[in-house]
């Protein structure tokens, strides 16, 4: 199994597991961190340890779902400038084609979890001089990443997108500074609501664990 299916698969066995309540919040996080941090498939397997895998076959799992109302027509660029400040775009809202963001001894975050995300996809053209870019992704949009780096940092955590959800491409560069795309879990206020939509998933709401 390819280290992307092996993600897909552990990620899926995690998530049975937190809505099982075999798995509590924090631990989820915990090994979420594991599988994204490991760089060969039996560092994402470790992310299982003391786990039974939910069913011998992986499981779907709830992904990313466009909020919810008509979308207004959409601004085809956006763009984000944090010079000594942070600006955060987080919550629901309606995230452009283009989005053109600078961060220049400041920190920027693209907050996608709750974004209502172009069917086509998006491109997030970043850039930061001393400072930080951060993008978080739901689970089931995949990303591209395609940024330099100079005395500076390119980190990626992410998991392959799903058929048929939009795609995000990241591009751009960090001069001392330091850009960070993940996938992230729900946010903490969602985690309950969440769990209940992976239980339903798995078609199991009554009798789980």
């Amino acid at each position: 199994m390819s280290l992307d299916l092996e993600r897909e698969y552990v990620v899926q066995q995690l998530c049975a597991a937190y809505a099982a309540e075999r798995l509590s919040e924090k631990e989820l996080e915990t090994r979420f961190e594991l599988v994204y941090a490991a760089r060969d498939p039996a560092g994402v397997r470790a992310a299982m340890n003391g786990l039974t895998p939910a069913a011998p076959g992986v499981h779907p799992t709830p992904t990313y779902q466009r909020p919810s109302g008509a979308r207004a027509m959409p601004e085809r660029e956006k763009r984000v400038l944090a010079l000594f400040s942070e600006v955060r775009k987080e919550g629901v809202w309606s995230a452009p084609p283009f989005l053109r963001v600078r961060a220049i001894l400041g920190t920027v975050v693209i907050d996608l979890r709750e974004a209502d995300i172009p069917l086509d996809g998006m491109i997030i053209d970043a850039e930061t001089t001393l400072g930080e870019v951060k993008v978080f992704l739901p689970l089931g949009v995949g990303a591209e990443v395609d940024c330099t780096s100079v005395l500076g940092e390119v980190k990626e955590k992410t998991q392959p997108g799903q058929e048929g959800l939009p795609f995000v491409r990241v591009r751009g560069g960090a001069v001392l500074g330091t850009i960070r795309v993940e996938t992230k879990l729900p946010k903490k206020e969602r985690m309950a609501e969440w769990r209940q939509a992976v239980r339903g998933w798995l078609g199991e709401s009554e009798g789980l664990g």
